[in-house]
This record gives structure tokens, C-alpha cells and sequence, in this order.
């Protein structure tokens, strides 16, 4: 049977739409219904020929220490050739799901790649220059410690071919010699594990992915059986994720051979929710070694709090409430999703108490001062793990 939300929970999760400028959504979430046979042929012509054009990997490079949040600029990106220390490890920052470009849009140019990446990483390459309270094991910034680099992507496009774009880029930048380290958010944790299990990766140059809130068994969010459940805000949910990647995204049950089945399922009858593409993923074990997970929790903070933003709140009340209820998530990932479904080994896997998805890649998006020392702890933690991680490679 369909469970319907309440008014307030319905009027908190139309703050999702705060994701993209207002006009910009307004506009697209009443497409035309029917589009031309020359503008389907347009929008095919532009996807196709501009799709190698959408991604990039930059060197983060400053020479200034303790750089505020709202301070980077394109300035700061330089090509990953850019002053190399071949003695350094490296770290690659790949950021998750941005559902206001589509494959039909015109290429990403250099601003609007800066743009995507600092709308992840802006406060997270910020904490990399400081020199006060750092992560356990470092002596100098997370910045002079190692090398910083950040990869962007279209990710409307299909998970699997954004994972070869990594994996050539990679590829393209350092050889096996060099020691790098993956940091992925959401569905850049996707990515990355498609980067390592792609037929490209001929170098092995990833030494180790460390993934932020990754739907490794999807969200509900972008499942079919769950958001016919929630009426109205579905149709919403569908037009947001109606493009290859965000498919990509689904929710999947677990029921392949080598899966292990995964709880709550969703399920709308005999239809179960079941993504083929994470399945195959998930089956493939060969990296799990080289694999460290971070899921958070809102459920101590029953998906409330000032530290996070309305739009989390909302996402996780909706979940929370649904059919089935997932009530332990980051408000867009279920824990046990984000975890691979405690596959890993006990020292690969990290529970973030009280953390919602925004927070799991360093932002406080709540704009309180008790958010920014959060996720400031949140980000000693990961890159005291990854410290620990280069020190045994």
C-alpha cells in the first residue's frame, strides 16, 4: 500500500529544489512534451561530440597557507602538470552527483568545471592549507604534505564511461611508481570504482579509493519502486535524475550471484528494485582490498539539527517516513548502502555519527559554527586515515 507523506513533510523537500538557481529549475522541470525530430537529432549531435569536452583533472596549486572558505578561484586549478614533486603521494578529489547539467547542454567550459568542483570541495581544499589542528599523523598541511588534485565530470553521463574518463585521465597523469590515493564523494565513489575495475586500467596508478557517503547499492531516491510511493514529489525526483547517470544511481536490492541481498528492499509488488550495473559492481571483489568506505548517520539527531541544512533535513524526513523506511541514512544514501553493506573488513569501514550527506565531503552547509568544527573533525579523521594509508604503501 502507498504511504503519503505530511504537509510539512512535503513542503521540507521541496527545499531540494535549492540545489540549482531557481529560474534555471523552474524552466526545466516543465520541459515540452514533445520535442521535434531536429531537436532530438540537435541534442544527440551535441551530446555526442562534445562529450569528451565535459571533464577535466586539475592540480590544486597555492602558495598561500590557512586559505578561508569562499576565498578559491579558477586561479587556484592548474593543469596536472603544473610544478610536479614526483616525491610526493598524491590525492585526487572526485566529486558526486550535480543533476543541473545534461548530456545535451553545451560543453562545460573551465569556470563552470572550477564551479562543480568548488561546490564540493570549496571548504574541503580550504582545510588542506591549514596549519592548526591538524589530522593525526601530519606535521605540516594536508596541502605541503602531498599533492592535490581534483577531477570533474558531466554526471548526467553514464557512471561507466565517466569511470573510463577517470581511469585514462589517471592514467594520462601519474605512472605506477607514483602513490595516489582516491577521496570520492556520492556517486564519485561510483566512478571511481568503475576507473579501477575498467579493461583501462592497465597501470594500476589508483592505490586506494577512500569514498564519502557512496551509493554503492544506490539511494531510494532514484529507484522507480520507491518514488512511485511518494505521489507528487516523484515526478520531481524522476525529472532530476531522468538522464543516464542519475539512473545509474538507482536502488538495488542485492540478488545477483556473489551480492549479498541488502536491507530494507524495496519492492512495488513482485518488482523488485534491482540496478544491474551496481550489481555488477558490487560482484566484482578484486578491489575490495584497496577500498575504504565512510557512510553517515543522521538517525541521533532524528534528521534534525542546526547543523543541517533544510535540504537534508527534508530528504532524510521523507526516507525516514517512506515505504520501506530507511532510518539510518545521511538523508540521500542509506547507511547500510554507503558501507557496501559491511562487506569490508572492520578497519575499512567508518560510521559518521550525526553527519548528513553535504557534511560527509567537508561543507556545513547548516552555516552554524558548531557545523564547521563537525566536519572539520570529519575531515581529520578521513585524511588521518589516508595518512596512515600512503605510510603502508
Amino acid at each position: 500500500m502507498k504511504r503519503f507523506l505530511s504537509f510539512r513533510t512535503l513542503f521540507l523537500f521541496f527545499t531540494l529544489l535549492s540545489f540549482g538557481n531557481c529560474d534555471y529549475v523552474q524552466d526545466r522541470l516543465t520541459p515540452p512534451d514533445n520535442k521535434s525530430v531536429a531537436d532530438q537529432i540537435k541534442d544527440y549531435i551535441v551530446s555526442s561530440y562534445f562529450a569528451e569536452q565535459n571533464h577535466a583533472l586539475y592540480k590544486f596549486s597555492t602558495v598561500f597557507p590557512n586559505m578561508a572558505v569562499g576565498s578559491l578561484s579558477p586561479l587556484y586549478f592548474q593543469d596536472p602538470y603544473f610544478q610536479r614533486d614526483n616525491f610526493k603521494a598524491k590525492i585526487v578529489l572526485i566529486h558526486g552527483w550535480d543533476f543541473a547539467e545534461r548530456q545535451t547542454d553545451l560543453p562545460t567550459d573551465f569556470n563552470k568545471k572550477v564551479a562543480n568542483l568548488l561546490g564540493t570541495w570549496n571548504q574541503g581544499l580550504a582545510f588542506t592549507t591549514q596549519t592548526s589542528d591538524l589530522p593525526s599523523g601530519y606535521s605540516a598541511s594536508v596541502y605541503d604534505t602531498f599533492e592535490i588534485y581534483v577531477f570533474t565530470y558531466r554526471t548526467s553521463d553514464y557512471i561507466e564511461i565517466n569511470g573510463r574518463r577517470f581511469i585514462d585521465s589517471l592514467n594520462a597523469a601519474f605512472s605506477s611508481s607514483d602513490k595516489v590515493v582516491v577521496v570520492a564523494h556520492s556517486m564519485g565513489g561510483l566512478v571511481s570504482r568503475a576507473a579501477i575495475q575498467h579493461a583501462n586500467n592497465t597501470k594500476d596508478v589508483i592505490d586506494h579509493i577512500v569514498s564519502l557517503g557512496t551509493p554503492y547499492y544506490g539511494s531510494p531516491y532514484s529507484s522507480p519502486q520507491y518514488t512511485g510511493n511518494l505521489s507528487s514529489i516523484g515526478t520531481i525526483i524522476k525529472f532530476m535524475t531522468d538522464t543516464p547517470g542519475g539512473q545509474g544511481l538507482a536502488y538495488t536490492n542485492g540478488i545477483s550471484a556473489g551480492v549479498s541481498s541488502i536491507a530494507p528492499p524495496i519492492t512495488d509488488g513482485t518488482n523488485q528494485a534491482f540496478n544491474f550495473f551496481l550489481e555488477s559492481m558490487i560482484a566484482n571483489t578484486s578491489k575490495d582490498p584497496v577500498t575504504t568506505v565512510y557512510g553517515g548517520s543522521m538517525v541521533s539527531a532524528n534528521c534534525s539539527g542546526g547543523d543541517h541544512a533544510a535540504t537534508y533535513q527534508a530528504a532524510c524526513t521523507v526516507i525516514t517516513n517512506g515505504n520501506p523506511a530507511f532510518t539510518n541514512s545521511d538523508g540521500i544514501v542509506p547507511l547500510n548502502s554507503a558501507l557496501l553493506n559491511n562487506r569490508l573488513a572492520g578497519g575499512n569501514t567508518h560510521t559518521v555519527s550525526d553527519m548528513d550527506h553535504s557534511q560527509m565531503s567537508f561543507r556545513n552547509e547548516g552555516g552554524t559554527g558548531s557545523g564547521l568544527t563537525t566536519v572539520k573533525a570529519h575531515f581529520n579523521n578521513v585524511f588521518g586515515e589516508v595518512f596512515t594509508i600512503v605510510s603502508g604503501l
